[in-house]
């Protein structure tokens, strides 16, 4: 069973291997989807991309309805399997960022995930290990057309990190769906949204996983939903009995599946049967 944690309780070590998977699967680890164009990690951005109606739009959406945490549960399950698979390492999980920058919580350091763009640089990260000067870690898919090869980042100029409250108030909304006031309808516009607004540059796009944040954000969202599963253990986590045998969504008809599993949505309400835990709950 893996064993995710908050990021501030990994060692260096933990740290540096973690950094070292992602780099690996970025540059030495073909795509499945366009061998030869792209790399692995860059799939996973062309599935999420196709997510948000860019590209080669799935359907459903699973963004603003009651598939937004099943859907990427599974997606970022398939990263940490991927990430472990590219440095032959079964010990590699994905860590979360609960939101906080202040001491050991601050994920932008220069030896984890780097730290702001450079505002004369457009917006580009120049420091940490997924910065261009640093690495060869080379953005390759856009929201449209071809842009800057860099990651960017522009944290603090638009949207608000979530405060404890939010989170605690979030986690006491009841259905799991019911538009405006449920569970996952505050805690996709009131905690997710808002990160990716702050974090800004390529989190603000269609593509946002080209920012290796995107995967520490979602799964601390997902660690909450389990949160809120386990504060609300008589609630259904979806509306409708009939979700729960769909099928979940990652390609459309016309292009390869990224993985050879098919998920329903049964499939992705527990972490156990997906073959990971948190470390607290």
């Amino acid at each position: 069973m893996d064993i995710r944690r908050n990021h501030r309780d990994m060692s260096p070590q933990q740290k540096s291997a973690f950094v070292e998977a992602v780099l690996r699967l970025k540059n030495n680890v073909n795509s499945v989807l366009r061998p030869g164009l792209q790399s692995r990690y860059d799939d996973f951005v062309q599935i999420h991309k196709n997510s948000m109606g860019r590209g080669n739009p799935l359907a459903p959406n699973p963004h603003q309805s009651p598939l937004f945490y099943p859907w990427h549960r599974v997606l970022i399950r398939q990263f940490e399997l991927a990430l472990q698979a590219a440095v032959d390492d079964p010990r590699i999980t994905l860590p979360y960022w609960n939101w906080q920058i202040s001491g050991t919580d601050n994920p932008f350091t220069s030896n984890f995930m780097g730290g702001n763009g450079d505002n004369t640089q457009n917006q580009q990260v120049t420091t940490g290990p997924f910065s261009n000067n640093q690495s060869a870690f080379i953005v390759s898919v856009w929201d449209e057309g071809t842009g800057s090869a860099a990651l960017r980042r522009d944290l603090g100029a638009a949207g608000a990190l979530p405060t404890q409250e939010a989170i605690i108030s979030a986690l006491n909304r009841t259905p799991y769906w019911l538009e405006p006031g449920g569970w996952e309808n505050i805690s996709e516009n009131e905690l997710h949204n808002p990160v990716h607004a702050w974090i800004g540059g390529n989190m603000m796009e269609a593509s946002s996983p080209n920012d290796p944040l995107f995967f520490l954000h979602h799964c601390h969202l997902d660690l909450l939903w389990e949160r809120w599963k386990r504060q609300h253990p008589n609630i259904q986590s979806l509306p409708f009995v009939e979700l729960s045998e769909s099928t979940l969504v990652f390609h459309p008809d016309n292009e390869l599946a990224p993985w050879p599993q098919s998920f329903t949505v049964q499939q992705a309400l527990f972490t156990e049967e997906l073959g990971y835990r948190y470390e607290y709950l």
